[in-house]
């Protein structure tokens, strides 16, 4: 009797407003206006309000409630990603994507010390499948440009520690004309 294939979960966090559906749906190659498509907010905030789960293939991508949403308590919003950890536990976490656009603000880096205190390091072999996107980044094809944010990013005391557990995995990339 053969096996089932196995399903690999990537769960994407994130700041509102940082990309995080338009990810999902570029991963899962859906129609962002299809029936089917993580709601992509066309202002600012957040348009997920609990975390969502789609199933394609082999793969089921977990998109969460955006960290710091402003109309969501950060109680709720933490709960709401322990609940999604739940449900990626259930097949397997095969890859965390911490998702940031722009500038690293003070906000983003609050986040990612509190995902590290609060989730990866409760969990310390998640390190090994956590990646940081950093979307709407145009110049995502200059391998000089993104290695020089990469330098740049470990200035702040939080990404110097926080970019080697992740053994300084970050992919660049320019979501923004999907």
């Amino acid at each position: 009797m053969n096996d089932p294939p196995s399903i690999g979960t990537v769960l994407v966090v994130g700041i509102t407003g940082s990309g995080k559906s338009t990810l999902c749906n570029c991963l899962l190659e859906i129609d962002p206006e299809s029936d089917g498509a993580f709601r992509e907010s066309r202002k600012v905030g957040s348009e997920t309000r609990h975390f969502k789960c789609k199933e394609i293939g082999r793969w089921k991508i977990v998109d969460t409630v955006g960290l710091g949403d402003t109309s969501v308590s950060p109680s709720v919003v933490y709960r709401d990603v322990a609940e999604a950890c739940d449900e990626c536990a259930k097949t397997g976490i095969a890859q965390i994507l911490l998702v940031c656009r722009g500038r690293l603000t003070q906000e983003q880096l609050d986040a990612f010390d509190n995902i590290s205190r609060v989730l990866l390091d409760e969990h310390m072999y998640m390190w090994a499948h956590t990646t940081l996107i950093r979307t709407g980044f145009v110049p995502f094809m200059d391998r000089k440009f993104c290695a020089e944010d990469i330098e740049d990013m470990r200035e702040h005391p939080v990404m110097k520690e926080f970019l080697p557990k992740i053994d300084n995995r970050v992919i660049h990339v320019d979501n923004q004309g999907r």
